[in-house]
């Protein structure tokens, strides 16, 4: 018995005189080379794809392009990293013809062109519909949150900053002092040992006074702000909660299409809720694919009956569960039989009839967070013998009817007839973010602010649709309809 041995290494080798030769035809590289390749970087609005008369000649955009797309769908996104893979890496060798730009060139590039990145995502979901990839009909919405490149000890509010800037001043009024200490000592020739240089006490003291100086900048911003706290190192970001704590980050939003799981369009939001984006996520989706008219499902946080009713108006059907009604804590009233939604509305009559079969007629009207509302009342609650179950007003129980309600009657019968809808919602749109998090590791931002964090999802997301794509059509079908 022996062991499998490899060659020795003073063997000599006749490799391949091309490098093409190490290329198989099923390579990514060879889809990331011909995709770019087709692609107007001067319409995209990419820096430098025209050339000055002057000055010292710029990488090529297209090379640049090619290099974060071979490193997003290989799990690179260091500037550092990239810059290294183009030093070792065959495929890079390829890919950028042994081209190897410096790490600052590399991190200037994504930061410098962050619209044009956007556009070339477009770019391949066009791409993708013209081979039919995308049905276009059923689009499943859904956030998740990733950590922003922020520590949680750097997000302060104002008792903090306080307090903070106050052990700065004291640990100022301590050095200086010692620097005191050690002016009166300079003429001996042997100083305490435990004592700090003059030069050393010197650095220090600058170096608390240019933190002193951010953290009063910081609480200045804070008060014209109005907001409770304010982020240290990325302005942006917000505190968001996620798997159960809670933490500096960013609400990511993608649609998804039913077809292939393949990303439509997504939005970068600071908000940690949801419901505020049904209609821009939607909307995004819909003129993203060109269609006229979409079914949209999402989850309960994203259920607003303003984003609906805007939804509606867009020609978008929407499919989402209508929260659990909010009962008080302390008197647990109604009780689940006499919940809002027990009681029908009839349009003839103008009245609902509640679930002791009484009716409840219009009463008056009211404005309420810039909507109409009306309200419905009845007499008879005085006498009924359920009223303890159903309210704990004194003017009995009431029902607040808002004046778009028929739009929000109609999804719940939706809802109630296929309820198929919305039960493909996961297998749809988690489908990305378990790709992209999970398997690849995607889960906290390299760049700081709205804007940068932005482009990185936007290679995010198109090197998970370059890799779907990829899946279902193999590289040389893309190839050759490029």
């Amino acid at each position: 018995m022996y062991y499998t041995e490899g060659e020795a290494r003073e063997q000599t080798t006749l490799f391949p005189e091309l490098i093409d030769d190490y290329i198989t035809n099923e390579n990514p590289v060879r889809f990331i080379e011909a995709f770019v390749e087709s692609l107007d970087v001067a319409q995209l609005g990419f820096t430098h794809s025209e050339l000055k008369t002057t000055g010292r000649p710029p990488y090529h955009p297209k090379a640049l392009l090619k290099l974060y797309l071979y490193g997003y769908l290989n799990r690179i996104r260091s500037s550092r990293m990239l810059e290294r893979e183009t030093k070792r890496n065959l495929e890079m060798f390829w890919l950028l013809q042994k081209l190897s730009p410096d790490h600052k060139t590399i991190s200037n590039f994504r930061t410098e062109n962050q619209k044009a990145i956007k556009e070339t995502f477009k770019e391949f979901v066009k791409l993708c519909r013209k081979l039919e990839l995308f049905g276009a009909e059923l689009i499943a919405i859904d956030s998740t949150k990733y950590r922003a490149s922020n520590s949680r000890s750097q997000i302060k509010d104002s008792k903090q900053l306080s307090k903070s800037i106050e052990r700065i001043e004291e640990s100022i009024t301590k050095y200086l002092k010692q620097l005191d200490s050690n002016d009166e000592e300079e003429n001996k020739e042997l100083q305490n040992e435990s004592k700090l240089t003059k030069s050393k006490l010197e650095k220090k003291i600058a170096f608390l006074k240019r933190r002193e100086k951010k953290l009063k900048e910081a609480q200045k911003k804070l008060l014209e702000s109005g907001r409770k706290y304010i982020s240290l190192t990325d302005e942006d970001c917000r505190l968001v909660k996620s798997r159960g704590k809670i933490i500096p980050g960013y609400s990511v939003h993608n649609s998804a299409d039913s077809k292939h799981c393949l990303i439509s369009d997504f939005a970068v939001t600071q908000d940690a809720a949801d419901n505020n984006h049904l209609s821009e996520v939607s909307v995004m989706a819909k003129e993203t694919l060109e269609k006229e008219t979409i079914k949209v499902c999402a989850d309960a946080g994203y259920y607003d009956s303003d984003e609906i009713k805007k939804c509606e108006d867009a020609s978008i059907t929407t499919y989402l569960p209508t929260p659990k009604q909010r009962v008080s804590k302390k008197t647990n009233v109604p009780e689940p039989d006499y919940h809002h939604d027990k009681f029908k509305y009839d349009q003839g009559t103008d009245s609902y009839k509640c679930p002791a079969g009484e009716n409840l007629t219009y009463y008056s009207k009211a404005r309420k967070n810039g909507r109409e509302i009306l309200i419905y009342r009845t007499d008879a609650c005085n006498d009924c013998k359920y009223r303890k179950l159903c309210t704990t007003s004194k003017r009995g129980r009431h029902i607040q009817r808002w004046e778009h309600e028929d739009v929000l009657e109609t999804m719940r019968d939706r809802m109630a007839k296929q309820p198929e809808i919305f039960k493909m919602r996961k297998s749809i749109v988690e489908h990305p973010f378990g790709t992209m998090k999970k398997i690849w590791g995607y889960s906290t931002f390299l760049l700081r602010g709205l804007d940068k964090v932005t482009v990185e999802v936007s290679l995010m997301t198109l090197s998970y649709n370059i890799k779907r794509a990829i899946t279902i059509l193999g590289v040389d079908e893309l190839v050759r309809v490029i």
